[in-house]
């Protein structure tokens, strides 16, 4: 095989194996989804719109991935292939969703529900690492424009350090998620972790749109993008409390998310035109 079919089978056979684990999770706790189907009211308006932004984000996700595969050479560094990565982890994201928010008020095991709630912030986890490697990278560039080392002004030399940094990101914060004692801590330390990385991804391409980066996609829009999702990832407790962990709350949260990631795709499709 070729670089391109094994990508392809690799992403295939990830994807399906993903899939086999989401199934086997909404089997082990089918009673207790079917149980908030029926005793919560509005249940089912949240599962209809979870569904839409599944539909919506694998059609975006096929789209993208299709493009990277439309290239005549294929690089695990390339933004098509990042974006897709990031699409496609979200849209497995929300698949948990359907089973973190239907088990939320009929499992009565607090400790069980805790592991799945872990699996689903590993994922988030995981969501953000394509544009944070991006967001290395620019950093990085940025660096060597100032540093007198001549490996960092080194592209392989800078690869090979982004690589080493992702890594260390995600063992540090798959090893702060795993080690949670309750879902208080869950939800503070979470947004601890996601609000620096979307304000280092929000900066990343506000600075590549200024210095005239990245011209394969568009950066104000991402940046506004991402930005809006920051905006949303901080007002959403206040909103919470005000309205209550509700299936209204939800529906709003999704369809607000909807919209922001219509944008993000956008401006993924789009290309910039710099003037001269």
């Amino acid at each position: 095989m070729n670089k391109k079919q094994v990508y392809k089978w690799s992403i295939l056979i990830s994807v399906f194996l993903s899939i086999l684990g989401v199934l086997a999770l909404y089997y082990l706790f089918s009673s207790e989804m079917r149980e908030s189907l029926i005793q919560i009211e509005g249940a089912w308006f949240v599962l209809i719109i979870i569904l839409i932004r599944i539909g919506v984000l694998s059609g975006m996700t096929f789209y993208i991935f299709r493009q990277w595969f439309n290239q005549e050479q294929q690089y695990l560094s390339d933004i098509p292939f990042l974006f897709g990565l990031f699409f496609i982890v979200l849209t497995f994201g929300k698949a948990l969703d359907i089973l973190i928010n239907f088990t939320y008020y009929t499992l009565d095991d607090a400790e069980t529900f805790l592991i799945l709630l872990k699996i689903r912030h590993f994922v988030i986890v995981l969501t953000l690492i394509p544009m944070l490697f991006l967001s290395i990278e620019m950093i990085l560039f940025v660096r060597s424009l100032k540093e007198t080392r001549e490996n960092l002004k080194g592209e392989k030399y800078r690869d090979k350090l982004r690589i080493r940094i992702i890594i260390l990101i995600l063992v540090v914060e798959f090893i702060v998620v795993a080690l949670y004692p309750n879902t208080t801590v869950a939800g503070i330390v979470m947004a601890i972790i996601i609000i620096p990385s979307l304000i280092a991804i929000v900066w990343m391409f506000y600075f590549a749109y200024k210095n005239r980066r990245l011209s394969q996609v568009h950066p104000l829009i991402l940046s506004i993008g991402f930005g809006m999702y920051l905006i949303s990832q901080i007002i959403r407790p206040l909103v919470q409390n005000i309205i209550g962990e509700s299936a209204m709350y939800i529906i709003i949260s999704e369809i607000v998310d909807l919209i922001i990631f219509i944008n993000i795709f956008i401006g993924f499709i789009m290309k910039v035109k710099y003037s001269d």
